[in-house]
């Protein structure tokens, strides 16, 4: 059942080796599912890709041709969904998915942009346009199967129980991880002045006297607001719920379409005037005026002197501990100790690579600025390679149970769904 955990999740790693040309035959249509053909092409290159993986290497010929064509068959019998569900991703949604992954791929090389296009051009035989096109296609296939799932299976929260199950069926088979780092860190945002605060919360309240007056919420936008939407009005677009900041998601729940917040919302950004202009099943369509609130140059070096101290100061790892749970902001880790789990090197944080490169076993990093904090790090352990475990990779075992127990009901789904289209093989060899 291990091998199921793949079903649906198409990896952008496996696209890379995708956009290589591999053999192609004679053009011809393998298969046609609710109309829309899977070309012999596509299936060969997909099936070349499986038979170098040890699934595939165990199988005969002809039960590599039989998986890998029912499993692009169950593909687009999902996909199916998307027009018979009107599921749209807009293209502001894919570029950014592709832009971050083209960062994350230089960062994770330690190379910039223009090394990276040059390696694409020599190893790819591509521009970095071409590249950038045919891996927005992949991301925007990958994300409608995604909202397809979120929007029939939803997000499975598995107990300690079926996790515990999940480990003790599948450890053997869980991926080992390479060349691995354990990491720590200090989070210390650097934040404005309460007074500072204060003064653009009372622009922000002035502004919205002004919307209660009649004058027209794009036209402040245009004119008032410190983000990339005011020339669009303050028009955000369309976001799933879990994708913008809690504060501001709650603060839209309560509005009605056309309707602004009558109070203005506090976020690590400034403060926000929400509005919503429109819903769907899968988001809302908002937008804001954004006020931000900047640090002085006195808060910032407040930040860093604290962060220099800090550094100096810590000498063990239960130094590093008490630190982190006094001074971080992270809430995810500053319980434990700012502890934030095995990494493997590859699939790092960008910002995170140079900080820790060339730190050794138990030393902690020189503060570096990230997303407006500064951040300590402790490189705590160093692997080539390790087994999961419970005990240290919980969080990341709790996930692959989880996405097990999604697979299963979308499987499920998948097969009453096959049934429900016409799927006609039209490949005989």
């Amino acid at each position: 059942m291990m091998k199921r955990l793949r079903l649906f999740a198409l990896t952008l790693a496996s696209f890379v080796a995708c956009v290589c040309a591999a053999p192609v035959l004679m053009e011809g249509v393998a298969a046609v599912v609710d109309g829309k053909p899977i070309m012999r092409s596509e299936f060969m290159n997909n099936l070349y890709r499986f038979q170098e993986t040890p699934e595939g290497s165990a199988m005969t010929e002809q039960q590599q041709k039989e998986y890998v064509l029912d499993q692009m068959i169950e593909e687009k019998v999902l996909l199916s969904r998307i027009d018979r569900d009107s599921i749209v991703i807009s293209d502001a949604e894919v570029d950014q998915r592709v832009t971050a992954h083209i960062s994350q791929i230089a960062a994770s090389q330690n190379i910039d942009l223009k090394t990276l296009e040059k390696a694409i051009r020599a190893q790819l035989g591509v521009s970095m346009a071409q590249y950038r096109d045919q891996l927005s296609k992949q991301i925007r296939s990958h994300m409608e199967m995604m909202r397809v799932r979120q929007h029939y299976v939803g997000s499975v929260s598995p107990t300690k129980k079926e996790v515990d199950a999940f480990y003790a069926a599948y450890k053997d088979s869980l991926p080992r991880q390479y060349n691995c780092v354990l990491l720590s860190h200090i989070q210390i945002p650097i934040e404005p002045d309460s007074v500072i605060v204060d003064s653009v919360k009372k622009v922000a309240e002035l502004l919205i006297d002004s919307l209660n007056l009649g004058i027209k919420f794009e036209l402040l936008a245009k004119n008032h607001s410190q983000d990339s939407a005011a020339a669009k009005g303050g028009d955000l677009g369309y976001f799933r719920r879990g994708m913008l900041d809690p504060a501001f998601e709650r603060a839209i729940d309560q509005l009605k379409n056309g309707q602004y917040a009558s109070n203005p919302v506090k976020t690590n950004q400034g403060w926000h005037i929400a509005r919503v202009l429109g819903r769907k099943e899968d988001g809302v369509r908002s937008a804001q005026i954004l006020l931000r609130t900047i640090p002085t140059s006195k808060d910032t070096a407040d930040v860093i002197h604290l962060a220099d101290s800090l550094q100096k100061a810590i000498k063990t790892k239960d130094d590093f501990s008490e630190a982190a749970k006094k001074y971080s902001e992270d809430r995810t880790s500053n319980f434990a100790g700012g502890l934030l789990g095995w990494y493997q090197k590859n699939e790092m944080e960008p910002a995170y690579v140079n900080p820790v490169a060339n730190l050794n076993v138990g030393e902690v990093s020189e503060p570096v600025l990230i997303d407006g904090a500064y951040h300590l790090f402790r490189l705590d352990d160093a692997r080539q390679i390790r087994e999961l475990t419970l005990e240290e990779d919980y969080g990341k075992i709790e996930s692959m149970a989880a996405t097990h127990l999604e697979n299963e009901k979308l499987e499920a789904l998948v097969k009453k769904w096959r049934k429900e289209v016409h799927v006609e093989i039209r490949m005989t060899e």
